[in-house]
């Protein structure tokens, strides 16, 4: 039956379920996705609502896309061909068929039709807060007729964004320092129960044992379950920490060359070039994030104190000897910023990865090193 002719009643036979697709490898699979599958026989609709698409041809995407001004939209598929693509990524689908009485079911399909047109379809995406799994969760919420009710065992949960994200990306160490980098002090709030469902996951596990209190009956939300695909389950493991190991070692190496620019007093400015220039680039989108990004939870980073642009300056001032001066000045602040970032990281509120405190260390002592050279040499 096609979809745009008009206002559909939909029968008594009706089905309607929540549909969460296990994680996959890529960064923007990592999470798993939602969808809503329509099933009903009688009028030959079998379809599923899709919070996921995204058009990345369209001019400047990815500008937007790290800016936070990213728009995704509602798309509909036959139930056959999304099961049929997940099946391809070798990724789980599991199926809850939602307890909804006829006219929940009728006012939640007539949201999904009228998000759908075209005026509707499109939305901003947030990571956190709207993005693929909120909507069918708000849009669930709002067709039933009663009072949603969770597990008072999930809402004793106390986790915060940081370690929910991090048990998605604990197998994936470079992707989890990126994170880590550019996310702010507001990654260490604790998120609500509510606020832990922008997770599939999350919301999948919260709908097996929710309940809907209508009047004086209680009734469960998921009439049943099943698994639509079925592969061996991802196991969210830690994997070994190289980026951790990595930083260790240019510790190591900071320590080594500094020995020995003591040992010849001379600096290794060629060395701090590139330390400092890399990490100069890196706050290039630390700093960009911080203070232009829509992204939420990017505000009030304290990374940008000590990964910031004005690293890149002091890597380019070293070619010129008449900026040579500067290059102290430059060094002065920077040892400032990264001491107040190693004391700093036991009381402020934003908390920092290993390897984030392992390369602080390391510009730290090179930063040092610059101190010692102009006091020396005074």
């Amino acid at each position: 039956m096609p979809l745009h002719t008009g206002a559909i009643t939909l029968s008594d036979s009706v089905k309607v379920s929540l549909l969460t697709c296990g994680p996959g490898d890529e960064l923007y699979a990592k999470f798993g996705h939602t969808a809503i599958r329509v099933h009903d026989p009688a009028n030959a609709i079998d379809i599923t609502f899709n919070y996921g698409y995204f058009d990345s041809s369209i001019d400047g995407f990815y500008y937007k896309f790290v800016k936070g001004e990213t728009d995704y939209q509602l798309g509909i598929t036959e139930t056959l061909q999304f099961i049929t693509e997940y099946q391809v990524l070798h990724r789980n689908v599991r199926e809850q068929i939602l307890n909804l009485q006829q006219s929940e079911k009728q006012t939640l399909f007539d949201i999904l039709m009228e998000n759908y047109k075209p005026e509707n379809r499109l939305y901003r995406y947030n990571f956190i807060f709207d993005n693929c799994t909120t909507r069918p969760r708000d849009i669930i919420a709002k067709a039933i007729q009663g009072k949603l009710r969770f597990s008072q065992k999930l809402a004793g949960q106390h986790d915060t964004f940081q370690q929910l994200i991090d048990y998605y990306t604990n197998d994936s160490p470079a992707i989890a320092f990126g994170i880590h980098l550019v996310l702010g002090e507001g990654k260490n709030r604790e998120a609500t129960l509510q606020q832990t469902f922008f997770l599939p996951e999350r919301l999948m596990q919260a709908y097996d044992s929710a309940t809907i209190q209508r009047d004086s009956i209680t009734v469960p939300l998921v009439v049943s379950a099943s698994q639509l695909v079925a592969v061996p389950d991802r196991i969210h493991k830690a994997a070994f920490d190289y980026i951790a190991a990595i930083m260790g070692a240019l510790l190591l190496i900071v320590i080594i060359i500094s020995y020995f620019d003591i040992k010849r007093n001379r600096l290794s400015r060629w060395f701090d070039a590139i330390l400092f220039g890399l990490t100069g680039l890196m706050g290039c989108i630390v700093f960009y994030l911080t203070f232009f990004s829509l992204h939420p939870l990017v505000s009030h980073n304290w990374n940008v104190v000590w990964m910031n642009p004005l690293l890149l300056v002091f890597a380019v001032s070293l070619m010129f000897r008449t900026l040579r001066k500067m290059t102290y000045y430059l060094q002065f602040l920077f040892l400032a910023c990264e001491l107040f970032m190693l004391v700093g990281s036991c009381f402020l509120l934003q908390k920092f990865s290993l390897p984030e405190l392992l390369l602080v260390a390391a510009l730290a002592i090179r930063s040092a090193m610059y101190a010692v050279f102009y006091v020396f040499k005074k």
